[in-house]
């Protein structure tokens, strides 16, 4: 089995951890929503520190960005 996801985000390679102390429910919680999710635990957890750190709209970009570089400034631009 492959240990990463199979998709690549646009901040290279992640080589930093966090070690957080939860509670057994949370972790449940966790897992059973990054199942649903389709994506390992971490991957999930990761998403939503970012959408709570960096927030939706620039999560948003940043989504574009990836699946389509050079797209957003073209949108941008073109606006109003």
């Amino acid at each position: 089995m492959l240990s990463r996801s199979g998709t690549s985000g646009t901040d290279g390679k992640l080589t930093c951890r966090l070690d957080i102390p939860v509670s057994e429910e949370l972790q449940e919680a966790v897992i059973t929503m990054a199942a649903l999710a389709g994506v390992p635990k971490s991957e999930f957890v990761r998403r939503l520190l970012e959408r709570q750190l960096f927030g939706e709209f620039s999560m948003a970009q940043r989504m574009h960005q990836a699946s389509c570089p050079g797209q957003w400034e073209r949108d941008r631009t073109n606006i109003g």
